[in-house]
């Protein structure tokens, strides 16, 4: 116990100066951490309100056309990427949002490298019919908009 205080009153002279008063460094660098700080939180409840202002959009997604097989409503911010789970990664043959403008990607983390396509509500029943049907089985992840 006598040595761990011994390390401790050490650690504390070095942070604190050789004869244990606080030097006009340690005192700018108190400071500097403090506006770090508050500069985090203040980004933080930036951040969180500009979240919650985003509505919240639903996708309907299914392994087989017309709605049918495994399903699934899936729900993410507007503006935020939603990665399939596997059970639905490139497996999807048919999506529908609640509202909202949205697009599908065939790739996870909403990259474009692969393609994309964009759909709205009620959605699609079957993407094998859609387009020239190679978005059918694709769909890696998706993101909606408000607008």
């Amino acid at each position: 116990m006598k040595s761990s205080i011994l390390s401790f009153t050490g650690a504390l002279a070095l942070v604190l100066g050789v004869n244990g008063a606080p030097t006009s460094e340690t005192a700018r660098d108190l400071s500097q951490v403090a506006a770090l700080k508050e500069a985090a939180v203040t980004a933080r409840g930036t951040e969180a309100r500009d979240v919650e202002k985003r509505a919240q959009h639903c996708v309907y997604v299914c392994t087989n056309t017309d709605f049918q097989g495994l399903c699934q409503n899936q729900c993410a911010q507007a503006g935020i990427c939603y990665n399939e789970p596997d059970s639905f990664n490139d497996q999807i043959s048919a999506i529908g949002p609640d509202s909202g403008y949205c697009r599908a990607f065939f790739d996870k983390d909403c990259q474009l490298s692969s393609g994309h396509f964009d759909f709205t509500s009620p959605g699609i029943s079957d993407l094998r019919r859609y387009g020239d049907g190679s978005a059918n089985d694709k769909i890696s992840s998706w993101m909606c908009s408000d607008s």
